[in-house]
């Protein structure tokens, strides 16, 4: 458990951007900083353009970070890993970084695309020995992973209540034969234990926010939620979804939710009107969150 005012969070990839000077793609990237230790979540969809530019505003050094968390494995969440690596090897000499996931996440996925009429790949656009030679050392775990005092990877997250789900525009490969994936089973998210309570990182959290959230506090021990942040995956959620997940924030008094990437415009409008303004923020490309 740290001071709360020894975390920030600096969000430089995402949907929209907060401030004139940065750049926006669809994906996210965020970097996490405890005392002076850094990590990456995730590395956004990989436009060199808006990566390069944002580090460079936003003052986010890659041989400063020595770690990598993969929330999932999508291409709009880890299509930046290789140029993020390049950048890094060639300030660094190929210092060694971690790289930590589930161990799917390097698994080939693909979704229904309307661009292509049918399906196009949506994973990580590399492989493993391709980023080793950047000096990546990947590091695969089902469970929880503790990174460092505070810091902790949620591993895989139960779905446990009724009302969310992965969506149904999610593919595998098997042979020829494309198939629905209804687990999203490497969707992963960060845990930060605060003097505060815990503050719950989201990469898309395909595996429910409220699911992430109440799997958090179990590995933990810990009932307080200060804050949620990133992507709730609420953006093709029913009103129905919507009324849940709002009453379980409610319920458990969480201070502060930041909302990203796959939250949708409607249903952030939506968690805005009932969670209010002392509650509810967008967290877009250039948000600076510290205390």
């Amino acid at each position: 458990m740290i001071p709360i005012n020894q975390l920030q969070i600096r969000t430089i990839s995402e949907n929209t951007a907060a401030l004139p000077i940065v750049m926006a793609e669809w994906g996210l990237s965020m970097e996490i900083s405890i005392n002076n230790q850094k990590f990456l979540f995730d590395t956004g969809a990989g436009n060199i353009n808006v990566l390069r530019h944002n580090m460079m505003v936003m003052g986010v050094h890659p041989e400063a970070i020595d770690h990598i968390i993969l929330s999932h494995g999508h291409q709009d969440h880890t299509g930046g890993l290789r140029f993020f690596l390049e950048q890094r090897a060639f300030l660094t000499g190929a210092k060694p970084v971690k790289i930590y996931g589930h161990p799917e996440v390097m698994s080939a996925k693909y979704v229904m695309s309307p661009l292509v009429a049918g399906y196009r790949f949506f994973g990580c656009p590399f492989v493993s020995g391709e980023l080793e030679r950047y000096g990546a050392e990947m590091f695969f775990s089902k469970e929880p992973i503790q990174l460092n005092d505070a810091l902790l990877t949620t591993g895989e997250i139960p779905m446990i209540n009724h009302y969310e789900s992965v969506g149904n525009t999610f593919f595998l490969k098997s042979g020829d034969d494309y198939i629905e994936d209804t687990e999203m089973i490497d969707d992963l998210a960060l845990i930060v234990q605060t003097d505060r309570g815990l503050v719950v990182i989201l990469g898309c959290a395909h595996r429910g926010m409220i699911n992430t959230i109440h799997h958090a506090q179990k590995i933990t021990g810990i009932d307080t939620v200060y804050m949620v942040i990133g992507g709730t995956h609420l953006i093709n959620a029913s009103i129905e979804r919507m009324n849940e997940t709002i009453d379980e924030i409610k319920r458990l008094k969480i201070k502060r939710v930041g909302v990203s990437h796959c939250t949708g415009a409607n249903a952030a409008a939506y968690l805005l009107e009932k969670l209010g303004h002392d509650v509810f923020f967008n967290n877009n490309a250039g948000s600076v969150i510290m205390f």
